[in-house]
């Protein structure tokens, strides 16, 4: 995938950075770069873009993003508003996938360790007890120093290789289709769909957002995203709808034209295919959690 080369700000003294934002709202742009990303979600929500994948995030979400696998955060509207209430907040770490040195990961100790920097190029959502477990070490690992980050380094990471309730995040690994040129196409594309999903978006009117017609746009996406704009524009409406059926108590019907659909056995078939489940099923399990 077409994406911005990120550069990760090395911390003086270390192999690894890692970083305690607050902030108005989380960097939106469509980038990648060389170092893994461990990010645990204190406060904020949104759309996330992984990969292939297209999903919301919440508060208290922790992924594991492989190296060179492009990526968005875009905080919900209220974020971009003059407004010192709402604020995003989360912890970061980025490491180099050859930090530890390939001779010492492929000792046989080390094997599941060098196993899920491999799984990490699809992305990885982390739950349960090993989230609350990882979370923990980030934040030791934000206060420790010298020798000890690296030895919770390799704790954090092996909690992480050892749960049985990791889930994959994206299909396919879109680190292998990274090119350097056409930067912005991508990031023009998403950010101008995250805006305007809930109304009808022609493939006219996507496509002169990049100067393109509409057959070459089709094909351009097709080519970078593994997906046409049509599937994508749906997982985005689905993420949406999946959003305010956990988040708020509005009526299906509402959801459903809130998310940009414009037909209700339309949307219960969409949501069904890509949720795995109906509205009301997504609904009643989310409330159960």
């Amino acid at each position: 995938m077409i994406a911005q080369l990120f550069k990760v700000h090395e911390t003086p003294g270390y192999s690894f950075n890692v970083r305690h934002d607050i902030v108005a709202y989380f960097y939106n742009q469509w980038h990648y770069h060389p170092e893994l990303e461990l990010v645990h979600i204190v406060r904020g929500t949104g759309s996330r873009f992984i990969g292939d994948n297209v999903d919301s995030f919440k508060e208290d979400d922790l992924i594991l993003i492989g190296a060179n696998l492009p990526h968005l955060f875009r905080n919900d509207e209220s974020y971009y508003a003059a407004n010192e209430d709402i604020q995003a907040e989360s912890y970061t770490i980025h490491f180099l996938p050859e930090i530890f040195g390939q001779s010492f990961l492929n000792i046989p100790e080390n094997k599941a360790i060098q196993a899920l920097l491999q799984k990490a190029a699809y992305g990885i959502s982390i739950h349960g007890d090993t989230k609350t477990r990882v979370k923990k070490l980030m934040e030791d690992i934000n206060f420790a120093a010298k020798n000890e980050r690296i030895i919770l380094l390799m704790q954090l990471l092996n909690v992480i290789a050892y749960a049985d309730d990791n889930l994959p995040i994206a299909h396919f690994n879109a680190s292998h289709t990274i090119h350097k040129t056409d930067e912005s196409r991508l990031n023009k594309i998403y950010q101008y769909t995250l805006n305007n999903f809930a109304r009808e978006i022609t493939l006219a009117e996507i496509a002169a957002i990049v100067y393109m017609v509409p057959h070459s746009f089709c094909r351009y996406f097709k080519q970078r995203t593994n997906k046409r704009y049509s599937q994508f524009i749906l997982e985005v409406r689905v993420s949406m709808a999946c959003k305010l059926l956990a988040e708020t108590e509005h009526s299906i019907a509402r959801v459903c034209y809130d998310s940009g659909f414009k037909n209700f056995s339309n949307f219960n078939r969409h949501f069904k295919a890509i949720a795995g489940k109906s509205p009301l099923e997504y609904r009643k399990s989310y409330k159960t959690i």
